[in-house]
């Protein structure tokens, strides 16, 4: 990490495609002899060399492997400083195998490139201005989204959202702390400032936006863990069988003896919108209609204990109804003991029932959770299927995601540290009926309030706090 922060004069190099086989496979380079590495790996089609180009072009040619191998591959060239890091910048795209890439990696790290350390092309970016902080940090979190919330709130951070909002009230108190300082500087002249009122106005102003900010933004430290859907019903409903089918992998066993899922079950599923957690846990067995002692003597009492649990936890149900075993009774039986929670109905097993049975099933269960006929055998309906998970996940979220600011837990910690500091500089206008007396005190507070607020756009910055926040980044971002 020490690299970046002090050897911005190399020449960088990296695959910024992600790992593992590709269409399209990517080098980045960046630095000032990164036109002239390039072109030693590099010929255009229409004869003329990388070095004379201008930035913002795209180039055919061919890439070099080796001085008798070569592939197709396009050149995109950014001059300094119209570039992602303000110095020059170049992007070589060739077919996405990775023994190919490692390949034209070797020869430019021989010919004098630096391999890039993970977050080195964006550190360069803030090094140079390009972008503060809390930009940065939405780079790193558009890296690690898994959903379109999280990716909304971290293109708001990416975009400025919060560098803007913030920077707008540091000015404000900026502003304040010079009048502040000039009062004290002149003290004994006999002119005035700023009023007492003036200071309660613009510290009362700026700590309620920055409480509001504080209250309402949701931490994007939340927004990483998935929402969780949970398959619940009946043993041997063919919830396993379903969770195979909606995640295209065998996670679960699949059998036809009752309670063959004792463990939960868990597989990441993507859906419109977003990921979510796929739970599968043991068939609901216990409750309707036994006694406390009978339910806690049952042998399989823990596991149904379990799924208890994590229905109570998990963002949606979906709550899977055999359509070879009396669906109405089993949906009656399930509903007492299914928590408030999103669901819709898995009528399973539709590939067994003849197709006006099924639809009159699925008739007789239709009411305020939405019904679908599935089949994990021949696929029927599970597409259907896994688009209502992400409607009833993410579509509710969509609107109020773009509008509403994320912070991470060192953002929250910056803007409380700013707030708290006005909070004493205010009470300190409040209690005291000739604040000027206590000026400098004022000062102080209005001052830690500015310096917390640069530590958040990072501005103020140490060297243990950017390598805490590039080591969320992979190698070519």
């Amino acid at each position: 990490m020490c690299a970046m922060f002090h050897q911005l004069d190399d020449t960088i190099v990296a695959v910024s495609s992600p790992a593992g086989t590709g269409v399209r496979g990517i080098i980045r380079l960046s630095g000032p002899g990164a036109f002239e590495l390039a072109a030693g790996v590099f010929t255009c089609d229409d004869g003329r060399s990388l070095t004379e180009l201008p930035g913002h072009r795209r180039v055919a040619g061919r890439l070099w492997m080796e001085p008798s191998a070569s592939l197709p591959a396009e050149a995109y060239t950014f001059r300094a400083p119209a570039s992602y890091t303000r110095q020059d910048v170049i992007e070589l795209h060739t077919l996405g195998s990775p023994a190919v890439l490692a390949a034209v990696l070797e020869r430019l790290t021989a010919a004098g490139a630096r391999p890039a350390e993970p977050g080195e092309f964006t550190a360069w970016a803030f090094f140079s201005g390009a972008m503060d902080l809390t930009r940065v940090e939405g780079v790193a979190a558009i890296i690690h989204a898994r959903n379109d919330s999280q990716l909304r709130a971290s293109e708001a951070l990416l975009h400025g959202r919060l560098s803007r909002r913030s920077n707008g009230l540091r000015e404000q108190l900026v502003d304040l702390l010079a009048l502040v300082e000039a009062e004290i500087d002149f003290s004994e002249e006999a002119v005035e400032f700023v009023t007492p009122q003036r200071v309660l106005d613009v510290v009362g102003s700026v700590s309620g936006e920055l409480a509001a900010l504080i209250h309402h933004a949701p931490s994007i430290e939340r927004l990483e863990t998935l929402p969780e859907v949970m398959l619940a019903g009946r043993p041997n409903a063919g919830k396993s069988t379903l969770m195979n089918a909606l995640t295209n992998m065998d996670r679960a066993i699949q059998s036809a003896m009752p309670g063959t899922t004792r463990d939960v079950l868990s597989a990441p599923l993507s859906v419109p919108g977003g990921e979510v957690m796929l739970l599968d846990a043991a068939g609901l067995d216990v409750g309707v209609g036994m006694s406390a002692d009978e339910a806690a003597g049952h042998p399989d009492a823990q596991a149904q204990a379990t799924a208890r649990r994590l229905m109570l936890r998990s963002n949606m149900l979906i709550l899977v109804v055999d359509a070879t075993d009396a669906p109405r009774e089993t949906l009656e039986w399930l509903r007492p003991i299914l928590p408030a929670r999103p669901m819709c109905t898995a009528l399973s097993k539709s590939d067994l029932v003849a197709s006006a049975d099924v639809d009159r099933l699925a008739a007789e269960l239709n009411g305020p959770a939405p019904v679908h006929v599935v089949s994990a055998v021949t696929g029927q309906g599970v597409a259907l299927l896994r688009e209502e998970i992400g409607r009833t996940v993410f579509g509710a979220g969509e609107a109020s995601a773009a509008e509403v600011l994320t912070l991470s837990d060192r953002q929250r910690q910056s803007l409380r540290t700013a707030y708290d500091a006005l909070c004493r500089a205010r009470r300190m206008c409040e209690e005291c009926p000739d604040v000027m007396n206590s000026v400098e005190l004022l000062a102080i507070e209005i001052r830690e309030s500015i310096n917390a607020l640069s530590l958040l756009v990072g501005e103020v910055a140490t060297e243990e706090l950017l390598g805490r926040i590039f080591s969320r980044f992979c190698i070519g971002k």
